[in-house]
């Protein structure tokens, strides 16, 4: 079965990424090709097309003005997609089209279901991938995942210039009390493109902390299993990126997940926003996790990924008889 799956890939985004890897475990007899870019010659003599994971139905699907009838003609699953904001024209025209739409959050599923009934929620999919977490932490260790996007650029409206500047402000403070108490902070960036890399919010961080010191800012995994080991030997995750909260559950490591999106916001976990973020604040929630017995279960049943998998095959199936 050849697939072609579209989504944000080869970005130099490890979450994003990862969906590459989900998807070859989930379905390891079908053959794929993933792109960010749907082509017409993408189309020809392929069987079916994955739309996910990630949450991008608000943009535009991005695809070659000859390619979107062929597109529509082809058996299209919409997978680990999430459904948190308003939906593009060409999303909404191609998941009345499709034969499932899987999405990774029930918030706001009346906008999918309206156009099409054929749905399920699954937790993400880079859940359903092994993992072997470290058996020891480093004490007093906290890990904080920045997010690029939060960033503002000059020519961005001032409310996300203010919200930036208040945040790294508090931040940072908050950062400084911890260094003096001896608390070890590394930094971890998850996405490192031309126009996205998380290391360069990192760096204006520590530069402004009173307390920083060298090497703090890790190299960006290239794997899975390097994510997990770096995560489960610390003591405290802090992310601003989604899948730092799940790759934090799946390596067993207590995470504070600060939320700008509602991808973010919705996540089962302990968060804080984004745009209230106080010095003050940031301490008792970080301090209470610190002592926190962490007995991180995580919150699935892998078994989903099964009925997903069968689901699909089933759908293939009906569709080739016909």
């Amino acid at each position: 079965m050849r697939v072609l799956v579209y989504g944000w890939y080869y970005k130099g985004n490890l979450g994003d990424d990862l969906f590459i890897d989900a998807f070859k475990h989930i379905f390891p007899n079908f053959e794929f090709t993933f792109t960010d870019y749907i082509k017409f010659s993408h189309l020809e003599n392929i069987d079916a097309v994955f739309i996910g994971g990630g949450s991008f139905l608000g943009e535009a699907c991005k695809i070659s003005p000859d390619a979107i009838e062929l597109l529509k003609s082809k058996t299209i699953f919409y997978l680990g997609v999430g459904s948190e904001t308003n939906i593009h024209e060409t999303h909404q025209q191609l998941i009345s089209l499709s034969k499932l739409v899987a999405i990774r959050s029930s918030a706001h599923i009346e906008h999918i279901s309206k156009l099409n009934s054929n749905i399920m929620v699954i937790p993400d999919l880079v859940y359903a991938l092994p993992t072997q977490p470290a058996t020891e932490k480093n004490t007093n260790s906290i890990l904080f995942i920045p997010n690029m996007s939060v960033v503002p650029r000059w020519n961005d409206p001032h409310w996300k210039h203010a919200a930036w500047n208040s945040f790294k402000i508090e931040l940072v403070q908050a950062l400084d009390v911890l260094s003096k108490e001896k608390y070890q902070i590394k930094f971890l960036p998850f996405c490192t493109n031309n126009k996205m890399h998380d290391s360069y919010v990192a760096g204006e961080i520590i530069n402004c902390m009173n307390e920083s010191k060298i090497n703090m800012i890790l190299d960006q995994p290239k794997s899975l299993s390097e994510a997990i080991d770096i995560i489960s030997k610390n003591t405290l995750t802090v992310t601003q990126r989604f899948h730092g909260s799940v790759l934090s559950e799946m390596a067993n490591t207590t995470s504070l997940t600060i939320h700008h999106h509602d991808k973010l916001k919705n996540y089962n976990g302990f968060k804080i926003d984004y745009y209230a973020c106080n010095k003050n604040l940031l301490l008792d929630k970080i301090k209470s996790l610190l002592e926190m017995k962490n007995d991180c279960i995580l919150p699935i049943d892998r078994n989903i990924f099964i009925s997903l998998k069968e689901r699909v095959e089933n759908a293939l199936c009906r569709n080739q008889k016909q």
